[in-house]
């Protein structure tokens, strides 16, 4: 990747144990999944998960965004509806 294009962003949660479960359930999707022309790492610090993306390009970064987002959404709406069930 010669012109690299960096994204960081964060997510803040309501508790730390709120964002450990979602950091936890996010690791192995982002460690497994191969971006062919993009770098995903996760970082979690008390109740803030923290996203950085390195890509090749624009197109490359939207599309990885959009995945991690989605991956995000999906995981947050799951323990939302489990919390609220079981507790």
């Amino acid at each position: 990747m010669n012109n690299k294009l960096k994204v960081d962003f964060s997510i803040n949660y309501n508790s730390e144990t709120q964002a450990q479960i979602i950091y936890k359930s996010l690791l192995p999707e982002i460690q497994k999944h191969r971006f062919e022309r993009s770098k995903v790492s996760i970082l979690i610090i008390k109740r803030e998960i923290e996203i950085n993306i390195i890509a090749q390009d624009i197109n490359a970064a939207k599309a990885t965004i959009s995945s991690v987002l989605r991956w995000i959404s999906a995981t947050t709406e799951a323990v939302t509806t489990f919390s609220k069930a079981n507790f």
